[in-house]
Order: structure tokens, then sequence, then C-alpha cells
């Protein structure tokens, strides 16, 4: 224990692990991070940042910078290829942004070397032995000892199972392509548009950043896994018109795509955990809930995981604040968890898709259910206003 603060490792250097370093080394923490890349990478899909996640990102102290990087989300419109519309969510009044992968690493990283955290790279941990006091981290390049340790590298993570906070993590049928475009006209640059027809084809198109003048779109498609393959054997041309017979309005997107190259395929896992935290070891972000992307909810809650464990660490010490922080957050995070599976197959599935169109199209005519959808993913503004307010008190303490 360092000048009589605990001695915090971080497992992966991703939006959580960086968001947890960032909250632990601004309480006067001695902070390392392992991470098993030899460095960070700067490609990466791009990210809806949720109300509160913003408001988590400025308790942070990153906020300025997550700003200049970003740009705003102002509503999510998703349509199907009936023409009606079956998701309608307006952010008026809160504020969501888009960004790349990259540029929130890039970003959190800056401000975690500011703050005095060490990032370690090149360095894979292998293990982690707990004990009651002071677990053990073992990497290649030997073993270190903290007072606590945090499990961040991502959905992938074998690591809490491995200590018995959680059961290996799933792999869900479906994943996505997705790429970025840069365009110099879009017909509304704050809106995050998908269109859909049955369960099978998901097309989406996100504003991300402000690039040389042009707005920066990411892409993504929806592919079930066992048909990636099969897809980068197709005529691209062949796959262009499918996207235009879905979207013709996309065109300046779909213009520049002339290999399958310039896709990457993301998978998705379903992660759930036991509990949060054991003794003085604990798991945030994606390696604790990953879910499937329908609710855009991943970096945010990853941020909020990290705010809140410091926050708890701070106020009651190591063992009762890693207790803590399970207490309050791991039901929380079920309850997204089981809503993101329980969308799942309205979007990426083998079906039809009619039932799908005729309810959500009938439930938007319905009073109230706009505003459902909205608190499905956002937080109301006077809760983000409380937990930043705490959370800032916590971070002084």
């Amino acid at each position: 224990m360092a000048s009589g603060r605990p001695e915090i490792g971080i497992v992966g250097a991703g939006t959580a692990g960086l968001a947890t370093a960032i909250a632990f080394a601004r309480s006067g923490h001695a902070v390392s991070v392992f991470e098993k890349h030899p460095c960070l990478a700067p490609l990466g899909a791009g990210l809806l940042i949720q109300p509160q996640g913003v408001a988590a990102l400025d308790a942070l102290g990153v906020g300025t910078a997550f700003r200049s990087a970003s740009v705003p989300v102002t509503r999510l419109l998703g349509t199907c290829h009936r023409d009606w519309t079956l998701v309608d969510i307006s952010y008026d009044g809160t504020e969501a942004r888009g960004v790349s992968r990259g540029a929130l690493s890039q970003l959190l990283l800056e401000a975690a070397l500011a703050a005095g955290v060490q990032v370690r790279y090149d360095s894979a941990v292998e293990a982690i032995v707990p004990q009651a006091t002071r677990p053990l981290l073992q990497t290649q390049e030997g073993e270190q000892r903290f007072d606590l340790i945090v499990i961040a590298d991502g959905a992938a993570s074998r690591l809490p199972a491995q200590v018995g906070l959680a059961v290996k993590s799933s792999v869900y049928e479906w994943g996505a392509l997705w790429a970025m475009f840069d365009v110099e006209h879009w017909p509304d640059e704050a809106l995050l548009e998908q269109r859909y027809r049955t369960t099978r084809q998901m097309y989406g198109l996100m504003p991300t950043a402000r690039v040389d003048g042009k707005l920066r779109l990411s892409m993504f498609w929806s592919l079930r896994c066992d048909q990636y393959d099969a897809w980068k054997n197709r005529l691209i041309s062949d796959w262009k018109e499918e996207l235009l017979g879905l979207w013709p309005q996309s065109a300046p997107v779909v213009d520049q795509i002339d290999s399958h190259d310039q896709f990457a395929f993301a998978t998705y896992r379903h992660a759930r955990a036991k509990r949060l935290a054991g003794g003085p070891v604990c798991v945030v972000g994606d390696a604790a809930h990953a879910m499937s992307p329908q609710l855009g909810l991943g970096a945010t809650l990853a941020v909020q995981d990290a705010l809140v464990l410091a926050r708890e660490v701070a106020r009651h010490g190591v063992l009762a604040g890693a207790a803590s922080y399970s207490r309050r957050r791991l039901w929380a995070v079920r309850g997204y968890q089981s809503l993101s599976k329980a969308l799942t197959p309205c979007f990426q599935a083998d079906g039809t898709g009619l039932w799908r169109d005729l309810l959500f199209a009938a439930g938007l005519k319905v009073p109230g259910v706009r505003r459902l959808m909205y608190r499905s993913i956002a937080a109301p503004a006077a809760k983000n206003r409380r937990y930043v307010g705490s959370i800032g008190a916590a971070n002084t303490e």
C-alpha cells in the first residue's frame, strides 16, 4: 500500500479499464494497467454514449475532450422495409453522442497517463490468485500483489470465471459487419438510423465524428457468424445492391464500398456475473456484463461501473467498498442484460419479422410508449445530475 492508499491493478486497457484507472488515480491511488496488446489499436466501431454515459464522462473529468472527439445524436430511428417506424427515441433535453472506439480509447489513455497511471503493454495476465488481502496477479514477466485487482479485459475474458465471479461467456449466433465512411452531405447529421427487413437484415448508420469538414458515419450490417465466410465470397456488387434495396438514400455511403476488406466483423457475447466482487477482486465493463448491442449501452455501463467502484472504495475501504459496488451495480446491469437478450430475437434472428413489425409499429401509437423506449436506455436528466454530484464528491475524498 503506497502512502496509505491502496494499490490498484487493472487488467485491460479498454474503455472500462482506462475509466477505472482514471477514477482511482484521481483519488490518489497508485494504478497499474496490464494490457496484452503491444499498443492500443486505433480501430474500432462507432459507439453510442447514452446521456448517463456522457454525465459519467463529465464526472471522470474527460467531458471536454470527449465532446471534441464525438458528435451529437439527437434521435434514434428504426424503420422496416414496409416503411413502418418501429423504433423512435428522441434525446430532446438530454445529451447522447456518437464516437469511435479508437477516439474514446485515445482520450481515456491520455487522461490516464496524465493522472499518473502506469500502462504496461505486452503484459497478458495469465491468472489471478484471490486472497483475503493483497491478491496476486500473474503475467509472463512475473507476479505482483495489489490491494485491489479489477478485471476489465472485455467480453471474452476468462478471468471472471477463473476467480469464481462468473460463468464462461457465450457467443451470440449473430454478429455485425462494420466500417467507417466520410460523407460531405447527409440529410440529418445527428440521426442514428436503422433499417430492417425481416429479422435477418439490420442496416444502420451512426454519426461518429467530424473529419476535415465531413461527417464520419459508422456503418453496421447484421450477419450470422456462420455466414461470414459466405459473405466474403459473395460479389461485393451484389451485396451493395441489397443494401440500396433496403435503404436507397444511403447511396453516398454504399458508393464508397469496393472491397470486403473495408469491413471488420464483430461478434457479441453474453457474460453473466454471479457477483461483481469477491474480496479484493472486482470485475467491470463487458467482462462483467457483456450483452448484445441492441441497447447501445456497453461503454456507458463501463464508465458507470468505474466511477461507482472508485466511489465505494473511497467511502468504505477496499473490501467493504468492493462489496458495496457489487450490491449497487449487479441487479441494475442484469436488468439491462435481460432486456437486451429479450430484444435480440426481434432484430437478429431467422424469422419473417412480421410480428415484430406489427407489435412495434402499433406500440408507437400508444401514448407513453416512446417515453418508455427512451427510459429503457437513458436515465432521466435529474438522476444524471445526482449521479454526477455523488461521484464528484467521492473523487475528492
